[in-house]
């Protein structure tokens, strides 16, 4: 026998499945900053220049996160961010 919030979560997850992108994931600091400057419009050459690292590590973040939230487009990541409002 369930409990009431038992059952209640459990329709609400039938109902509103989570959408690609949406899993609880917790992102590192730099993750967040890279994402909030991709979102932003930035290049990722131009990140690379404000954090002060190689264009080869802004491209490391972003693929991980990538694959990390099972996201295949950079459109898919952007709007990630503004759904977790990062920008």
């Amino acid at each position: 026998m369930s409990t009431p919030l038992v059952s209640k979560h459990m329709i609400s997850s039938f109902l509103h499945p989570p959408l690609r992108g949406e899993n609880p994931i917790h992102l590192t600091p730099r993750q967040r900053e890279v994402l909030q400057l991709l979102a932003e419009g930035r290049s990722m050459k131009e990140v690379a220049n404000v954090l002060d690292v190689t264009t080869r590590t802004v491209a490391y973040h972003k693929y991980r996160m990538m694959d990390d939230l099972n996201l295949r487009t950079n459109a898919e990541l952007i709007q990630y961010a503004v759904r977790r409002h990062i920008v």
